[in-house]
């Protein structure tokens, strides 16, 4: 989630509760966004000298106005999220490459919440998934179906970010193939070739005091890797979904493709 939501009097209660700074770290969010929201839904602001001193001398805390008639929900940026759209101060060819992107207004970027007009490749994924859920015998052809490790749960999202993932690709001149390897290739009209991953990062099990592993679980964090023979780069979801990052990482995709 890259955003926090709030009610007019849920804020309101926060901000003379706990001191603004505490509230920030505690959904990780800005100390300025907070206070902005503030002002927007006319909730009035402790001063700095209210938090001095014990909390039973916390006194004369004003009431809610009831004329307020705006909306009574505003939604926060995280400050992660927040600080990535801000514009930075010194613009380097990756940034400059992915803003160009992002202007591309016909470039397909957006994914979709179902999947839509699927590729052949993801067709064919999601077919031998079903069937992997029936049959648990079936073996893979890799040279048909793209390369996922993923949750059968996150299987829809896996795919619709590929489906997407592979159509910017397309747009951009770029091919999409498999390798003799197996893997997911990008092939380039330099004819170099960049591989590519998606993965669900997953956790160790342990038992209780002890080091030994006894299993893994899938995390629900997406990891989506490129390589190009020792050069390799990685996104790890954290507070910013691999959706939010397609511009970025197309345009590290066509930096890595050019470099000698």
């Amino acid at each position: 989630m890259d955003r926090i939501t709030f009610t007019r009097s849920e804020l309101y209660a926060l901000v003379w509760k706990f001191p603004i700074p505490q509230i920030a770290k505690h959904y990780e969010v800005s100390t300025m966004g907070i206070k902005n929201a503030c002002i927007k839904m006319s909730i009035p602001l402790p001063k700095s000298r209210y938090w001095v001193g014990p909390e039973y001398k916390r006194k004369n805390v004003p009431d809610l106005s009831l004329d307020f008639k705006g909306n009574n929900e505003i939604a926060i940026f995280k400050k992660t999220y927040e600080m990535q759209l801000r514009v930075p101060l010194k613009s380097t060819p990756l940034l400059d490459l992915a803003q160009s992107i992002k202007d591309d207004v016909l470039a397909p970027l957006t994914i979709s919440d179902e999947l839509e007009n699927p590729l052949e490749i993801i067709t064919a994924t999601k077919n031998y998934w079903d069937s992997k859920t029936l049959n648990e015998d079936i073996q893979p052809d890799k040279l048909e179906i793209l390369d996922l490790n993923v949750s059968e749960p996150n299987l829809n999202r896996a795919l619709r970010f590929m489906n997407t993932l592979i159509k910017l690709i397309q747009y951009r001149g770029h091919e999409f193939r498999k390798g003799f390897d197996g893997l997911d290739t990008i092939v380039f009209k330099n004819e170099s070739e960049i591989k590519i991953d998606l993965r669900e990062a997953q956790k160790r099990l342990t038992k209780n005091g002890l080091r030994e592993t006894y299993g893994y679980i899938f995390t629900g964090d997406f990891i989506f890797r490129i390589s190009k023979g020792a050069n390799k780069k990685e996104w790890r979801e954290g507070k910013i979904n691999l959706e939010n990052n397609l511009a970025l990482i197309m345009a590290k995709i066509e930096l890595m493709a050019a470099e000698e």
